[in-house]
């Protein structure tokens, strides 16, 4: 028998978007910075909210995890569903046309995360940085380094200073600065001119004798003393050196960018000084985190006075009584919003910090694995939004202000078989146990493997390899000296 149209009723969850999630999700994942402009352009546009210039003596809460403005009962967990999936809170993107829809599942494609954004060289370094190493003390080391250079890109620091700031071993340091200099633009990070000018004709394959010899001699080539550059050049090798040979290598000194910070039109090289959200610091019982108050807006509601509702016209009234609801809904709404955002970022801190203990008692070689999923069954949260509330963070910690990021290190297995060693750290070990190697007898990756075992670390001999790959630490047959 032929069965004809029929209506077939289904339910199925879904997580309406509508403009006001759409928004509360925007500031949460918003930094501190950027919070600060979002509120202040809404205190400029709503009559009905101001900021709190004294909340001990207006009798309001004064800490932003204190309890919720009235009207406030959602939560970022009561907005999220418990699965991912197409109609989860990483569903489909939402659409103005439908009015109702969810977000992408791979938050790359996220509406949130699609906003343009200025992106800054600092960014466009630590992005470069990050695909060579994941090692901790590496990335603590060059973002340090990163924030400290000039507005020409060149890193000027005392090594020796860094390290003891950071509590690091200086080598460590300066291979974090060696690094960066392999980094685009070419010539960043370089500690003089000469040096600058050297690693970009490095970089083009031009930096033979004549060169060298030029970059080392700048005075000369300034004052066009050829006849001393010709004799410095012969005396460095290159016995057929002529006049014309270094007019040639002063024209390639020419076409380097003396300023490196400029070359990728990125903006200046001196990034805005970022805002930590949370502060952590030893106390009686341990770490203890709290939030620091100039990143998290305090506000009020507040009846605005002559909109003309009292003793106009009926029609008058009822429309200036409308917009005074709705833009005290409006004011209530982000109090609330605000409010959620700092117990959501407070928690998540705080679970970061129980979870590493080790490294805020000794450093980033003592970094632990921790993903998203297991902060986000300490705190309650869905992982979802526990990416999002760590997205832009920052903490300030003994070691520096470091991104919540960060602290997510992914992790190899120990000796009893569980993830309890974070990469970063085993990679620290590796580069630890080459350079107290025999020179003339250098470790293999077996006899490394060996080791990190004896180190409660099991590795495979293909990791060892990766990780050295990494670092960029050459094989046994190169590290032989003869």
């Amino acid at each position: 028998m032929k069965l004809g149209p029929a209506l077939i009723q289904s339910q199925k969850q879904e997580l309406a978007m509508t403009p006001e999630l759409q928004q509360a999700i925007a500031l949460l994942i918003l930094s501190a910075t950027e919070l600060q402009d979002y509120v202040g352009q809404e205190v400029a546009d709503n009559p009905c909210l101001e900021y709190e210039d004294s909340a001990e003596a207006l009798g309001q809460p004064n800490a932003p995890e204190a309890a919720a403005a009235e009207g406030w009962e959602d939560s970022w967990d009561a907005w999220a569903t418990t699965e991912e999936g197409a109609n989860g809170p990483v569903g489909e993107m939402y659409s103005q046309g439908q009015g109702a829809a969810s977000l992408s599942e791979d938050e790359s494609g996220d509406w949130l995360n699609n906003q343009a954004r200025e992106d800054s060289l600092q960014d466009y370094l630590m992005r470069q940085f990050e695909e060579v190493t994941d090692s901790p003390k590496l990335r603590l080391a060059a973002r340090f380094l990163i924030d400290g250079l000039d507005d020409a890109g060149y890193l000027r620091l005392d090594l020796a200073a860094v390290a003891a700031q950071l509590r690091l071993p200086e080598e460590v340091i300066d291979d974090a600065r060696a690094i960066l200099q392999t980094l685009e633009p070419a010539g960043i990070a370089a500690r003089d001119l000469a040096e600058c000018l050297r690693l970009q004709l490095h970089a083009r394959g031009q930096l033979e004798v004549v060169c060298e010899v030029c970059v080392g001699n700048l005075d000369l080539v300034a004052s066009r003393d050829y006849a001393k550059l010709m004799k410095l050049a012969r005396a460095a090798g290159e016995a057929a050196t002529e006049e014309e040979d270094i007019v040639l290598a002063i024209a390639e000194l020419q076409q380097c960018n003396p300023k490196p910070a400029t070359a990728l039109g990125l903006g200046s090289a001196r990034i805005e000084s970022v805002v930590p959200d949370v502060v952590v610091s030893r106390g009686s019982a341990g770490w203890e985190v709290s939030l620091n108050g100039a990143a998290f807006p305090k506000l009020l509601t507040t009846l605005p006075s002559g909109l003309g509702v009292q003793g106009a016209a009926s029609s008058s009234a009822d429309s200036a009584k409308k917009y005074v609801n709705e833009r005290l809904g409006r004011a209530k709404w982000l109090i609330g919003a605000l409010e959620q955002r700092a117990k959501s970022t407070l928690a998540v801190a705080r679970a970061i910090v129980a979870a590493q203990p080790t490294f805020f008692d000794a450093g980033a070689d003592f970094l632990v694995p921790l993903t998203l999923r297991t902060v986000a069954e300490t705190v309650g949260l869905h992982e979802s939004t526990v990416s999002r509330v760590v997205s832009g963070k920052f903490m300030q910690t003994p070691f520096g202000v470091l991104p919540l990021r960060q602290f997510f290190a992914s992790g190899v297995a120990s000796s009893g078989g569980t993830v309890g060693v974070a990469a970063g750290s085993v990679q620290s070990m590796i580069s630890k146990l080459v350079r107290a190697e025999d020179p003339q007898k250098p470790l293999s990756d077996e006899a490394i493997v060996a080791k990190l075992k004896a180190e409660g670390v099991v590795l495979a001999r293909r990791t060892v390899a990766k990780y050295r790959g990494i670092l960029n630490i050459p094989g046994t047959a190169e590290r032989r000296v003869r």
